[in-house]
């Protein structure tokens, strides 16, 4: 038996867009303070520490500027890990939303009858199940 797969990750509706966010939101911020924290507890503790300019000069730039590539070539790949994560699990909920919407719709216009089914991944298998109860007893 061949799987009814969707295509698109990305539906487009307000429902998936709000996860996206959050789901990326929730992981992008942390990483940023901590990154931001480490980066200041590093620098700045360190140089106070040593408090000879001419110490700093010659053992902190060269160290910074390895950290800052470091960074920038991580980030983006990083970035786009988190996406691609926030993507596949906004998916997966607003996937069966999207199709348990417009299946109701069309049963409330009579156009489709019989129960609403799922993929197997998707989630939202146990309302899927009380609807399908409500609409036929």
């Amino acid at each position: 038996m061949v799987e009814n797969k969707r295509r698109k990750k990305f539906i487009g509706t307000p429902v998936q867009r709000k996860l996206l966010f959050l789901i990326f939101a929730s992981a992008v911020i942390p990483t940023g303070l901590v990154t931001i924290s480490l980066y200041y507890l590093i620098f700045v503790l360190f140089a106070w520490q040593l408090g000879i300019p001419e110490a700093i000069e010659c053992n902190l730039i060269p160290v910074l500027n390895k950290i800052n590539l470091i960074i920038f070539i991580a980030l983006p790949i990083v970035l786009l890990f988190i996406w691609v994560i926030a993507l596949e699990l906004s998916h997966r909920l607003a996937g069966p939303i999207f199709r348990l919407e417009r299946e109701l719709d069309a049963r409330i216009l009579g156009l489709k009858r019989g129960p609403i089914r799922l993929r197997k991944k998707d989630e939202l298998k146990s309302l899927t199940d009380k609807i399908n109860k409500v609409l036929n007893p």
